[in-house]
């Protein structure tokens, strides 16, 4: 044996003999009693964690006995010392519970029940994402798993509290015998830990109100997210404020035959929006028309959500118009306002030509109905179905989202949730090729820039529920005050954010990831009869046909205007 081998075995040696002189401090207890010490049924390994075991009073003991039934607890080794322990027998002592353990390498001795818990395992793929706490769940929320590698844990919400709440899940973790426990937040707040079998799969539940079959979701719709990693593009600034008083259309609101352009500003985009026709805009008893607030385009048809002023239930219609047969009507009567004149025409009780009397044929208006502010109605290409949003309500209030049967211009379906995460529910709507909706807000957050772009995405899903989640980048700049409307253009791919005189979009394929060059923004100028600039039109809605061509929805009056390049 060499020298240095020889002095590395004493070095090793000595090292051994000072470590078990340091886990083996010699002092005596208290003499105690004992009782029930039995067996334990089991050989499953428990887990000291290490913050657990840093103190030097966590001490392993021998069990000695001092006569006349008493017992004394002699320190043995340290706690830390040790990582996994098979359980042998479990003892009250002096009413506090140990159990006598043996660890891999052989070593035996009496550990409080306080210093252990149960091997846990954490996964980082969840099973669900939502859960509902079941009436009658008696099991509480603690801070770690509840007897897993943390211990007893510190309770931090009664579970009876909660019955019926719907909780999002943000961990999930299994004791052994395979006990899932899950880690969960209600309302945006850490929660803490809880027993899978307190827990259950959301309910939605079923009534039919006025012919209407309402689902009605329990949990939140928008997914839980962490403020702190929300990004956004510091695009160029094209945000323009609101007027307190909007523009008209030239000469409105007399009757004209010929179009009007609201015109490219300034901007990357190179478009203007010129008259495709003029829609009814009387306000008389016969009609309210005048309020347009959402626009559709489904092959030859559009359909037109109205407002009804001066109502405070939100009340509105649909109105259905034949676009092909209307442009017909326009160029063959060389009037824009074709179907506008044959209205005036009819309530004054004055002559029709036939192209008037041909264009009322043109247009169905539907029942009024509770359609709430009315700008959020959309078609779903991958369905053909079209939804709008007929309440939006803050964080904790219920919203809905309703599907309109396009003969009856009523909604079939509608479903009610609550946004959550103490964001309120957006009043904009649009859906991309493979049915994915989007809504966008202009931010009201501390966490992001004011007047910055939040956009959330979302589905609705088979099982008639609504969830959402919010895009993890936004644009530094909004394109106005109001978020009026959202578009989608199936054929460049692109969303479309609207504001009164302003208009961004972005990729939908780059969303999360986008650079400022993707971003391209415009702003728009209305004008008078006499070409002088005016305070901008409001901006209504934003649709596209199937070969890409953009339609603005305008009011004051009522019209739909047609994108002259898709440059924009």
């Amino acid at each position: 044996m060499s020298i240095q081998f020889k002095k590395g075995v004493s070095q090793a040696i000595f090292t051994i003999i000072a470590t078990l002189s340091l886990s083996a401090p010699v002092y005596a207890s208290a003499t105690h009693t004992v009782t029930g010490n039995k067996a334990v049924s089991h050989t499953a390994k428990v887990v000291i964690r290490a913050y657990r075991a840093k103190a030097n009073k966590k001490r392993i003991y021998t069990l000695k006995s001092a006569g006349h039934n008493k017992y004394t607890l002699k320190a043995k080794y340290y706690v830390h010392s040790f990582s996994k322990f098979t359980l042998l027998r479990s003892a009250k002592v002096s009413g506090k519970l140990y159990y006598e353990v043996k660890s891999p390498s052989g070593y035996t001795g009496w550990i409080w029940s306080g210093y252990l818990g149960d091997p846990t395992t954490y996964y980082t793929k969840l099973s669900a994402k939502t859960f509902q706490v079941k009436s009658t769940a008696t099991n509480n929320f603690y801070n770690h798993v509840p007897g897993g590698d943390y211990g007893k844990g510190k309770l931090t919400h009664y579970g009876k509290n909660y019955h019926g709440k719907v909780v999002t899940v943000t961990g999930e973790a299994k004791k052994v015998y395979k006990t899932h426990y899950f880690r969960v937040s209600y309302n945006g707040k850490n929660f803490g830990w809880v027993y899978g079998g307190a827990l259950q799969k959301p309910v939605v539940t079923k009534k039919v109100v006025k012919k209407i079959s309402t689902y009605t979701q329990p949990e939140v719709d928008l997914n839980a997210f962490d403020k702190a990693k929300y990004t956004y593009v510091k695009n160029v600034n094209y945000f323009v404020n609101a007027p307190s008083s909007y523009g008209i259309a030239p000469n409105y609101p007399h009757i004209v035959s010929t179009a009007n352009t609201i015109k490219h500003e300034s901007g990357e985009g190179q478009t203007n929006f010129t008259t495709d026709m003029y829609l009814t805009s009387t306000n008389k008893k016969s009609g309210n028309f005048g309020n347009a607030q959402s626009l559709v385009i489904d092959g030859n048809t559009g359909y037109v959500m109205n407002e009804v002023p001066g109502t405070t239930t939100n009340q509105g219609f649909v109105v259905k118009y034949n676009l092909t047969k209307l442009r017909q009507l326009v160029k063959n009567s060389k009037d824009y306002s074709v179907l506008r004149r044959a209205i005036s025409n009819k309530l004054n009780k004055k002559k029709l030509t036939s192209f008037q009397k041909e264009a009322l044929t043109c247009m169905t208006v539907g029942p009024t109905f509770t359609t709430g502010h009315g700008q959020a109605m959309a078609l779903n290409p991958k369905t053909n179905k079209i939804w709008f949003i007929g309440k939006s309500g803050s964080s904790d209030e219920t919203s809905n989202i309703q599907e309109l049967n396009k003969s009856t211009l009523l909604p079939d379906k509608q479903i009610n949730f609550k946004m959550g995460q103490y964001q309120n529910t957006p009043m904009n709507l649009t859906f991309d090729r493979n049915g994915n909706f989007y809504a966008y807000v202009k931010n009201a957050a501390s966490w992001a820039p004011k007047n910055s772009l939040k956009l959330y995405q979302g589905q609705i899903a088979s099982n008639n529920t609504v969830q959402m989640h919010l895009v993890m980048q936004g644009l530094q700049y909004a394109p106005g005050t109001h978020a009026q409307s959202i578009g989608y253009n199936a054929v460049n791919d692109r969303l479309y954010f609207v504001a009164d005189g302003s208009i961004s979009s972005v990729p939908a394929s780059k969303l999360g990831k986008l650079s400022v060059g993707d971003v391209r923004s415009e702003n728009f100028q209305s004008y008078d009869a006499n070409n002088k600039k005016i305070n901008t039109r409001e901006f209504e809605g934003l649709t596209f046909d199937a070969s890409g061509t953009g339609y603005l929805l305008s009011i004051r009056g009522v019209e739909i205007m047609k994108a002259t390049s898709s440059n924009f």
